[in-house]
């Protein structure tokens, strides 16, 4: 928050419960609204925001644990990593943007996963799985931008090589954790990748509302995914047709 105000309002229209993550500045307001006190005002929307210190497992540990004290239980946890966004905000290639880089867009999303697996894990439901979501909004890199000079007009956020290779480092870990856990009965892992360039993607209110039906749709299916199906890359704005997959390679 507030970069996901949007995101977050349009799941918790459409049904679902939020917690969303920011730092403590963008939690208090102009009155000094406490963090407890948000809790309680956010939760008549459907949207509650909690504090998250990206860099730190402990802080991990205690956003999973907020989350279930806010809304009592822990069923999806959505990852989204806005690779423009974070270019938008680091340009700079320097050991203090490496090091903030790694804390902010790498470790935080390692710690968070492995915190909800644990969560998920010590439910063990297989009647109410556990459904963990990775989702990446890919936007150019400088490389890119070498590649395709167009890219700099100025329409796109041109990632640096930190913001690059942490989305890469994302992907990665996102396939990973999917080849190793993507069969357990309690867990559903599931992928989703895509840029600005597309119509679904552009709009953060129309991504939310596709995410929404792609989850129930998908997990309302009778055939469980296995690890392979689990290791494919959805495209936002796709319809479930068939056996409900489809995919597209790595870039």
């Amino acid at each position: 928050m507030p970069a996901c105000t949007k995101f977050a309002d349009t799941l918790a229209q459409a049904g679902r419960r939020v917690v969303a993550c920011g730092d403590y500045e963008d939690i208090k307001d102009e009155s000094g609204t406490t963090e407890r006190q948000q809790k309680l005002m956010d939760m008549a929307s459907g949207v509650s925001t909690v504090q998250w210190n990206r860099g730190s497992p402990i802080s991990a540990r205690t956003l999973i644990l907020n989350a279930e004290s806010v809304f009592e239980t822990l069923d999806e946890v959505v990852l989204y990593f806005d690779e423009e966004l974070y270019a938008s905000r680091a340009n700079q290639v320097d050991l203090q943007e490496c090091s903030r880089g790694s804390n902010e867009m790498v470790l935080s999303y390692q710690y968070l996963t492995l915190e909800a697996l644990n969560r998920f894990k010590a439910r063990k439901s297989e009647e109410n799985p556990g459904t963990l979501i990775y989702l990446l909004k890919e936007g150019p890199s400088a490389a890119d931008a070498v590649r395709a000079p167009s890219l700099r007009n100025g329409a796109y956020s041109i990632a640096s090589p930190v913001v690059a290779a942490a989305a890469t480092s994302f992907m990665a870990f996102a396939e990973n954790i999917a080849a190793i856990y993507g069969d357990l009965p309690y867990l559903n892992v599931l992928m989703i990748r895509g840029d600005k360039s597309m119509d679904t993607v552009a709009n953060e209110a129309s991504l939310a509302k596709w995410l929404v039906y792609y989850t129930d749709s998908y997990f309302e299916q009778k055939t469980r995914k296995n690890i392979k199906t689990s290791l494919n890359w959805v495209r936002p704005g796709t319809k479930l047709q068939g056996n409900g997959f489809s995919i597209f390679g790595k870039r």
